[in-house]
């Protein structure tokens, strides 16, 4: 069903007023926006948005929030913002272990829009009661798995699908981080690009250089995987002295490598400038795509997906499959085996 647009901006209020939510856009490197905030007040020019509300349980965070972007309605207690103010779009920016409670009472609450930080909850029952609570209220939730939204990726997604590297054989993944804070980022990218998960096995190694919205229990590793369609991939999320996020993609006839600080390249075979009668690959020119801001992208994505005129890229149910998949490396670290999916463990990883 295709909505009209209201002719009013959406009222917006934001739960936990860090990193993600505004601070990174004082990050001289960053393109910007870069925040759940820094989105909304680019829409905000387009009439389409305001934020009127916030929260955060640390006073002076919260009042520097204001202060900055004019927001007057300041809450400590999230649910008295949503009690009171009746936002019809919330983004939900703290902790993991606090979102999936944040996400349900802003439904309830009458939000018809819920954009929520990564990962979307540290259990399945957890994610599983935020999709029952936006069923049940007609709400729109997107998660903030933000490749998504990079049209390098959605291009590579499309050779693939064309066979532009032949048949998919295998995917494999690189990050410095956890598997749940960074590494469902990840697996969310191997879900979109090579389908279901039939199996997980992975194994656990001590992260270090831990930071503050870290998860208390969540560990980097190694995890192989085996997609339902016969693909073959693997994660590796070893401690680094570096950031590194990046995606080595094999097929029959090509290959792709992704990944952040520019990394995009595409290989086909051609003659062999090495061995007569053989063929090795070439780097390709890599396809056009338009070039977008996510952040913004995000936000209005969730906008068209509440009035109607398009799906959300990134699901609760993704953002679900892709908890879903972390926590089965950490289920196959504890049993020392393989572990099949659907995942029956009740594991829930618990706060710093």
């Amino acid at each position: 069903m295709d909505l009209k647009r209201p002719e009013a901006p959406y009222r917006a209020a934001i739960i936990g007023c860090g990193r993600v939510a505004w601070m990174l856009e004082d990050d001289p490197l960053e393109k910007k926006p870069c925040t759940h905030m820094g989105a909304y007040m680019e829409l905000a020019r387009m009439g389409r948005v305001e934020v009127t509300a916030a929260s955060d349980a640390d006073p002076a965070r919260l009042h520097e929030f204001g202060k900055r972007y004019g927001v007057e309605k300041l809450y400590l207690d999230y649910k008295e913002m949503l009690s009171q103010e009746r936002p019809e779009i919330v983004s939900v920016c703290a902790y993991a272990t606090e979102r999936a409670e944040m996400v349900a009472e802003a439904v309830e609450a009458g939000a018809k829009g819920v954009w929520c930080e990564k990962a979307l909850a540290t259990s399945m029952d957890e994610a599983r009661a935020i999709i029952d609570a936006a069923e049940r209220k007609n709400a729109q939730v997107i998660v903030s798995h933000m490749r998504r939204w990079h049209e390098e990726y959605a291009k590579a997604k499309e050779i693939i699908e064309k066979g532009g590297i032949g048949s998919l054989q295998s995917i494999t993944g690189y990050f410095s981080g956890s598997f749940i804070h960074t590494g469902t980022h990840a697996f969310d990218v191997l879900r979109w690009f090579g389908g279901e998960i039939e199996w997980i096995e992975g194994s656990l190694e001590e992260t270090t250089g831990a930071l503050p919205w870290d998860i208390a229990d969540d560990r980097g590793g190694r995890a192989f995987i085996k997609f339902k369609n016969g693909v073959h991939g693997a994660l590796f999320a070893e401690s680094k002295g570096y950031f590194f996020f990046e995606f080595d993609i094999i097929g029959s006839h090509g290959r792709i490598r992704i990944g952040n600080n520019g990394l995009l390249e595409y290989y086909r075979p051609a003659a062999s400038r090495h061995y007569t009668g053989f063929k090795e690959l070439s780097l390709h020119e890599f396809p056009a795509f338009e070039e977008v801001n996510i952040w913004t992208a995000a936000l209005e994505n969730l906008l068209d997906a509440m009035e109607g005129r398009a799906e959300s890229r990134n699901k609760p149910i993704d953002g679900l499959a892709a908890l879903e998949a972390a926590l089965a490396v950490h289920e196959s670290d504890r049993r020392g085996s393989r572990v099949y999916l659907p995942l029956e463990s009740r594991l829930k990883i618990r706060s710093r």
